[in-house]
């Protein structure tokens, strides 16, 4: 187990978020730094875009003070392709042989175009069969964040999909089977989690930006207003005559739908496992009142996930980050892998 210092990035398609994690000598993780910058149409797949990121990058760590130069990265749920996977139960140095055969017809993509992993999620030996969570992304887009990194003077360690960081930085000990709701600018990511374990994945383009669109359209407002109110006032039927609430409702309908819809088919296909609660991240985590909303669309349980949970943070640091701690999920999850 590394002891060495590691930064988590997450570059969305609005902001840049980093950490910088240390473990202790009790296993512990201790926050050491953390920024944020708004990124609002920078992405690294148009070239162009590249160089402002990886300026962005240095000008990010060298503010925090970050020391390290290990990073993992994600990479954008909506590009990367995640199928679990059913195989006879095989020895581990089989799996991958065994799914060589297989990855073409999982992934959109020619074989020897895509990076690609797996992970074992479960082992039945009463069925003889195991489940195996497969992840590919485009070896294009992959380089991509690779040189971005390397040219802000990091070096890239790993890469990880999104979902997969959140599960592991809000992971809660007493929830073994859970959905992480991780509802971003564009998209929403939804995960169905087993122990901090991701086990199936699903992209809705429908999100933040949507809930601001919706605010815009119905009271006529500019786009830095409505994102204003949308952020302030979030789901309270308490201002502005309930309107936001109106406004915003029916986006959220669909994301509701959206996540009743994942947890129905992965029940359908586990007789017997049971769905009772939901982690929320991301900055929409915070939007007042939409854990209510969420909850009472859903029929579940609504928690909001918080990443420094497990993490120790000094007191200058908890006043920093106090109310955005969902908006770190991803940049903290990256920041604990450990290979």
């Amino acid at each position: 187990m590394s002891r060495l210092p590691q930064i988590g990035l997450d570059i969305g398609s609005a902001s840049i978020k980093l950490v910088e994690l240390v473990q202790t000598k009790s296993d512990k993780w201790k926050l050491l730094a953390a920024a944020s910058c708004p990124a609002s149409g920078v992405q690294i797949s148009e070239t162009a875009h590249m160089a402002t990121i990886a300026q962005t990058l240095v000008k990010m760590v060298k503010e925090a003070g970050v020391r390290s130069r290990r990073v993992v990265a994600s990479l954008p749920e909506e590009k990367v392709s995640s199928h679990l996977v059913e195989l006879p139960v095989l020895p581990d140095n089989e799996i991958a042989q065994a799914l060589q055969w297989q990855v073409e017809q999982y992934i959109p993509m020619p074989i020897d175009q895509a990076v690609w992993s797996y992970q074992v999620v479960k082992k039945d030996e009463v069925t003889g069969n195991m489940e195996v969570l497969l992840v590919a992304a485009s070896k294009v887009l992959v380089e991509a964040y690779r040189q971005v990194i390397e040219s802000a003077g990091l070096d890239p360690v790993a890469f990880e999909t999104e979902l997969a960081a959140t599960a592991r930085s809000v992971m809660l000990s007493n929830y073994p089977l859970m959905v992480v709701v991780d509802i971003g600018a564009r998209n929403t990511e939804i995960g169905i989690v087993r122990t901090g374990t991701l086990l199936f994945t699903r992209t809705v383009p429908t999100a933040g930006e949507a809930f601001t669109r919706a605010i815009e359209t119905t009271l006529g407002l500019e786009t830095s207003q409505a994102e204003s109110y949308k952020n302030t006032y979030g789901f309270s039927a308490s201002y502005l005559g309930g309107k936001l609430l109106t406004a915003m409702k029916p986006i959220l309908g669909v994301i509701s739908s959206e996540v009743r819809k994942t947890i129905d088919f992965y029940v359908s296909k586990h007789v017997g496992e049971a769905i009772k609660s939901v982690v929320l991240s991301g900055g929409i985590a915070v939007l007042p009142d939409i854990v209510n909303q969420l909850s009472s669309n859903l029929g579940l349980e609504v928690i909001v996930g918080n990443p420094l949970l497990r993490v120790e943070v000094d007191k200058s640091q908890l006043v920093a980050l106090k109310g955005h701690e969902p908006f770190y999920a991803v940049a903290v999850g990256l920041a604990q892998r450990d290979d």
